[in-house]
């Protein structure tokens, strides 16, 4: 235990050095404007979503709603945070450590959610084509999945508030994160197998089934005005599996050539500079794992549109006017 804390220490103590005061200013704008735009996207979407009230009729706006509403908590809590960080070249929770891990505790969940919120998304796309009702599926409401995907990430989370041996500010990623200890390692294999990869493994399914099933009936699709609805399917794949192979990364993370999310060159260089005086890639891997929040209100909004699921509300009056019992007379006895 003893050597998990000097490890850690020694993690925190590198002074980066490659970053001039300019930069970071460069940096610091940069991420600021695009990070306010990826704020007011989400905001129109989930504005749109309650203002029109999608979430009484379509499932999948549940969904779309509360990650857009995740991205907005990550944008107003955490993203101000790092750009300060960043622009003072300081760690803003100096002094108060728990207040650090309560930020790599929010982080972890937080992301997590928007893991899960995106597999659900993927699994009422693939009820859509598949023409199978919600609830032989999943079997919970929408919104007892969306509490669920917070006490899951908050769940995977914890360590980082009970354990104080995994948390650390990295000065070069300037964030508070896992630090290079057994027991960060421990808590960082843990959460990408059950926060990263199962809900991608997942995601990734749904939607080579909603391919397959498009291409095997393309006509029935086209009738319903669906088949066009496959390049943003494309999109959804595409957006899943990126490659980052820039030229001054550092060679570990250009040789980790698929990655799952936007996270990706994250993980791979909080491992790699570690102990190094690199400090300009890790930050832009920074906000690169912010990216999804940006890119998924554009993509999701727009399969409001493109990919809108069967109207619950409306078949359930239509079954239930259907197959209601007749009306028997009262008799007279």
């Amino acid at each position: 235990m003893a050597g998990d804390q000097v490890f850690g220490a020694n993690a925190s103590a590198v002074n980066a050095t490659t970053m001039t005061a300019g930069v970071r200013v460069a940096l610091t704008v940069v991420f600021g404007a695009v990070s306010l735009i990826g704020l007011g996207g989400n905001l129109v979407v989930l504005g749109y979503i309650l203002g029109k009230r999608l979430y009484k009729n379509y499932v999948s706006s549940h969904f779309i709603g509360h990650l857009c509403f995740t991205n907005i908590v990550a944008f107003v809590f955490l993203m101000p945070v790092f750009l300060y960080n960043l622009s003072h070249d300081d760690d803003i929770w100096e002094d108060m450590n728990l207040m650090c891990r309560l930020q790599a505790y929010l982080t972890c969940a937080i992301w997590t959610v928007m893991h899960f919120m995106v597999t659900c998304v993927a699994g009422v796309h693939l009820l859509t084509f598949a023409r199978i009702h919600y609830e032989q599926l999943f079997g919970l409401p929408p919104t007892m999945l969306c509490c669920l995907s917070w006490v899951i990430g908050f769940a995977l989370g914890l360590p980082c508030l009970t354990n104080g041996n995994i948390v650390v500010y990295d000065d070069h990623m300037h964030h508070c994160i896992w630090g290079a200890t057994d027991s960060g390692y421990k808590f960082l294999t843990y959460l990408l197998i059950l926060g990263v990869i199962i809900p991608t493994v997942l995601t990734w399914y749904a939607y080579v089934r909603v391919l397959g099933i498009l291409y095997h009936s393309p006509i029935v699709f086209q009738a319903l005005g669906l088949y066009k609805s496959r390049f943003l399917v494309y999109g959804f794949l595409i957006r899943s599996r990126s490659n980052f192979r820039l030229r001054h990364s550092p060679p570990s993370a250009n040789r980790f050539r698929f990655s799952p999310f936007y996270q990706v060159p994250f993980y791979v260089s909080s491992l790699s500079t570690r102990g190094t005086n690199e400090d300009v890639w890790p930050s832009v891997f920074m906000f690169i794992a912010y990216v999804q929040c940006i890119v998924s209100p554009v993509f999701y909004g727009t399969s409001l549109f493109l990919m809108k699921e069967e109207d619950m509300a409306l078949t359930a009056r239509a079954n239930k006017n259907t197959y209601q019992h007749p009306i028997v007379p009262p008799q007279e006895l």
